[in-house]
């Protein structure tokens, strides 16, 4: 196999299908382990020192990485949650007021992916809280990101047009490995949480032979002599005279040799017929020292993503303070009601809007609250933020309220969307009800349910008896369920005579113009503002009237 350049690929000796190291820098479980293919990134990684970039690869890598197990099914709520935007809008991570690019499909997969050991929440809230609280820290971390990230690029790239750039590029590669661990060995020395994972590696291979001899390599390329020179400058500025007085060679270095040395191993190389011009002595050399440390860099091409998690996560604190908005860790419960305290949706931030904060209590874990109000009013958003806050808090980041005690879900169930397909073989009845049975197929007791206007796509009499079916096996099943709905009157006897189902009532607030406040309290809406929307948007009698006659003229 060659390179791109045209030199052997060296593959001296087989490698091991992880490194060959006890302490490795995973910041998302509770059990340090690598979640990437070692032997294909090993590989990919080989390649691209000996001349080829390997973006690809490395692009590919996090997309396959595991991740702690978890119960939840992305595809039940991902969608509807918009959890892609909410990390492209609200989860950016900057320097110095800069945006960085950041692989957001792999931290929305980890955004997606709530572990199921309570442990592991605890364990990433101590990472973030030690961040938060020790500034110095967060500056490191940003250090070895900005460390990681030129590396990465190096790898990414592929060789220069002539000798001379390719070896130095595979030089700088060199360099970029020593300077990661540089960093990454001396920062994080004093970490209290998770972080120090990140110090225990980097100690551990730096006492290792072959990074030893890394550096050794590095110190000889930047360090081979030290020369004391006299220059005599004349009054025009030019040098007239250049003497050395003195030059002292590093030769304590591994890879020194003296002058007559070298003379006599070319000499000796020559005599058996061997050509080795410098250029290909410092090639072998290279690929001689990358070959001992290049299956240590996939826990490191991973320790970049995991980092990229916590950035983001930070990122979102940071842009909701800035809005005057507060986050929290959530306290995650298996035998209270739901306390959030100034909830609020993130998403809006990406239309120039600052959320209204709610508060929603409620007194059991397994529970059932019907959500109405005027068209506009803000309910939609609200289940969003409910399912955005549950998501967060069981994977242990920060979560968009002042406040939040939540009851741990099995899992979740998330219906917003309702928009129509050229396949669509189902009218809107038809695909009302398929939305209902795959929330009993996929759902168990404990799971988060959200649904987003009950049976609004058939008419009312007919809507109520599905709507009255789907809460009597709620209750049955046993979720935490917040349902919004316009049939007001159905809501209304719900509230008035059926108690045995032992249900929540919310309400949009309204001011005293009627106007939505995007606030919710106790209540079923007595009206849904319908006269007041058709007028904001322009359905007017009036303004209809005058849009016939203007066609007919």
């Amino acid at each position: 196999m060659t390179a791109p350049s045209g030199r052997p690929l060296l593959r001296p000796s087989p490698r091991l299908s992880t490194p060959d190291i006890a302490a490795l820098p995973d910041l998302l479980g509770l059990e340090a382990r690598l979640g990437v293919d070692v032997l294909a990134l090993t590989s990919a990684v080989d390649f691209a020192f000996a001349g080829g970039g390997c973006s690809e690869a490395l692009a590919a890598a996090m997309s396959h990485c595991t991740l702690p197990p978890s119960h939840f099914d992305a595809t039940c709520y991902a969608r509807d949650l918009y959890v892609d935007e909410l990390v492209a809008e609200c989860m950016r991570v900057e320097f110095g007021g800069a945006t960085v690019a950041i692989d957001e499909a792999f931290v929305a997969r980890v955004i997606a992916h709530p572990p199921t050991d309570v442990a592991v929440v605890q364990f990433r809230h101590e990472i973030l809280a030690e961040l938060v609280a020790n500034q110095v820290m967060h500056r490191q971390l940003l250090r070895l990101y900005q460390a990681l990230t030129e590396l990465q690029r190096l790898l990414s790239q592929t060789g220069g047009s002539t000798r001379y750039e390719m070896t130095r590029r595979r030089i700088d590669i060199v360099a970029a490995v020593r300077n990661v661990f540089d960093v990454a060995g001396r920062q994080f020395v004093k970490a209290k949480s998770g972080l120090r994972r990140i110090d225990e590696f980097a100690r551990e291979v730096a006492s290792t032979p072959a990074y030893r001899r890394l550096v050794e390599l590095l110190d000889y390329e930047n360090d081979l002599a030290k020369i004391d020179v006299r220059m005599q400058v004349g009054v025009d500025g030019r040098v007239r005279s250049l003497k050395i007085i003195k030059v002292q060679e590093n030769a304590e270095n591994e890879f020194y040799s003296t002058p007559l040395g070298r003379l006599l191993g070319r000499m000796m190389l020559w005599w058996r017929g061997y050509r080795f011009s410098n250029d290909e002595l410092v090639d072998r050399w290279l690929d001689l020292v990358f070959d001992g440390v290049s299956h240590y860099l996939p826990p490191l091409i991973q320790l970049r993503g995991h980092i990229e998690v916590y950035l983001a996560s930070l990122g979102m604190r940071r842009q909701c303070q800035q809005n005057g908005l507060e986050v929290c860790f959530a306290e995650l419960t298996d035998n209270a009601g739901r306390d959030v305290r100034g909830v609020f949706n993130p998403l809006l931030f990406a239309q120039g809007v600052v959320p209204q904060p709610c508060d929603i209590r409620t007194d059991k874990p397994a529970s059932t609250t019907i959500i109405t109000g005027p068209n506009s009013g803000g309910k939609t958003r609200l289940l969003q933020a409910l399912g955005i806050t549950q998501l967060l808090a069981q994977g242990g980041w920060f979560v968009p309220a002042r406040f939040a005690r939540l009851p741990r879900a099995t899992g979740m169930f998330v219906s917003l969307i309702d928009e129509a397909s050229v396949d669509q073989k189902e009218g809107r009845l038809g695909s009302e009800l398929i939305r209902i049975r795959r929330l009993f197929e996929t759902s168990r007791g404990g799971a988060l349910v959200i649904l987003d206007e009950l049976c609004s796509g058939t008419n009312p009499s007919e809507g109520e008896e599905i709507f009255y079916l789907v809460l009597s096996l709620l209750e049955e099943l046993a979720p935490e369920a917040f349902i919004t709905t316009h049939f007001l009157e159905f809501a209304r006897k719900l509230a008035r005579d059926d108690e045995p189902l032992g249900l929540n009532f919310l309400q949009v607030q309204l001011d005293e113009h009627q106007r939505a406040t995007y606030g919710f309290v106790a209540g079923v809406a007595s009206t849904s503002l319908a006269a007041q929307t058709a007028a904001r948007l322009g359905v007017t009698r009036e303004e209809l009237i005058a849009l016939v006659r203007q066609h007919r003229r």
